[in-house]
């Protein structure tokens, strides 16, 4: 590689990673923010405060690292990170988390799933090196809520990806590039375009966390007292970014790109529709975290509520069926007008 191409290379890495950071340091933000709100309404209404942990992310950095007596110190301390590095390689494929996607290839949206599952891997065994009773029970917790959390993203990809193709998507169907349906929803009857919205419901709703009360976190202030340091704080860190990823390729899906580039382009700037569009993305993964999110976590906690006891576990699964037959049924409609003509 010639010198002229190394250079380019270097600074296009420099700034991927800059954004990168960007998107893990918003995350934890978002994160601090909503749990500030959630406090105060709470306080106001006289309701007791759930603690969280968060606040002393600094100084859990710093302090020293403990692990119960009884655990696997190489994995408990090593694995938060590797999930970490998951994470920001997962980032690098995503096109609005860098200007120039590091990992961009045909079905990467294959791909990404990958990493997020390696993450998950790496979180889990966190927990299970810690030798404890508590450490195998959040490891319990977190593989059955991110199953929930596969089951309706796969089911989600599976619809968006068959009815790209009967649309006519002359792409790879399963490129994150090709996951944009605001452009598709002047084609789509009222059908598609109400399973879309209940798929991305049923993913917000099913983001892994201790409840809309809380932040993001996987660990409340009481929760492994054994266990601190940097890689707890890592872990935090990681549940944080994980959700907001989430969201973001929610939003992704249904973020008006054309109308934000048609504005840099009336300015007659090249890199000012860019810059526009990167920073209104993200504005919009923003409070789709601090009002969205909460208000489809309730939401799907009060549905169940309302259902028998015994049917309760069945309202998501039923949801996303529900959102595939919808889809499903607009691949009918596609099918049915195609033959017309």
């Amino acid at each position: 590689m010639a010198v002229n191409d190394i250079l380019p290379a270097l600074f296009n890495f420099f700034v991927a990673a800059l954004l990168i950071i960007f998107v893990f340091a918003a995350s934890h933000k978002s994160d601090r923010l909503y749990m500030l709100m959630t406090a105060f309404i709470m306080k106001k209404r006289g309701m007791p405060v759930p603690a969280a942990q968060g606040s002393g992310f600094r100084t859990m950095f710093r302090s020293q690292v403990s692990v119960p007596g009884c655990a696997l110190t190489g994995m408990a301390v090593c694995a938060p990170a590797l999930a970490v590095a998951s994470l920001v390689t997962l980032c690098a494929g995503l096109p609005y988390c860098t200007f120039v996607p590091i990992t961009d290839g045909g079905a990467d949206i294959i791909q990404m799933a990958q990493l997020f599952l390696l993450s998950e891997a790496f979180a889990v065994a966190a927990f299970c090196s810690l030798g404890t009773k508590d450490g195998l029970d959040h490891a319990a917790a977190e593989t059955r809520d991110v199953i929930k959390l596969l089951f309706a993203l796969t089911a989600a990809v599976a619809s968006l990806a068959s009815f790209f193709v009967k649309n006519g998507a002359d792409r790879d169907p399963f490129s994150i590039s090709s996951f944009s349906v605001v452009g598709r929803f002047s084609t789509m009857s009222l059908y598609g375009i109400t399973g879309a919205f209940l798929f991305a419901f049923v993913i917000l709703s099913q983001l892994p966390g201790k409840g809309a009360a809380f932040s993001e976190s996987l660990l409340g202030e009481d929760d492994l007292p054994d266990f601190g340091g940097a890689p707890r704080a890592l872990l935090l860190l990681w549940s944080s970014a994980r959700s907001f990823i989430i969201i973001s390729v929610v939003v992704f899906v249904f973020f008006p790109y054309n109308l934000v580039d048609n504005i840099g382009e009336g300015a007659g700037f090249a890199w000012y529709g860019q810059a526009i569009n990167f920073a209104a993305f993200w504005l919009a993964v923003l409070l789709f975290r601090i009002a969205v999110v909460p208000f489809c976590q309730l939401s799907m906690a009060f549905i169940e509520r309302k259902v028998p006891a015994k049917l309760s576990a069945a309202v998501m699964p039923l949801l996303v069926a529900a959102a595939m037959l919808l889809l499903w049924y607009e691949e009918a409609l596609l099918i049915e007008e195609a033959a017309v003509f």
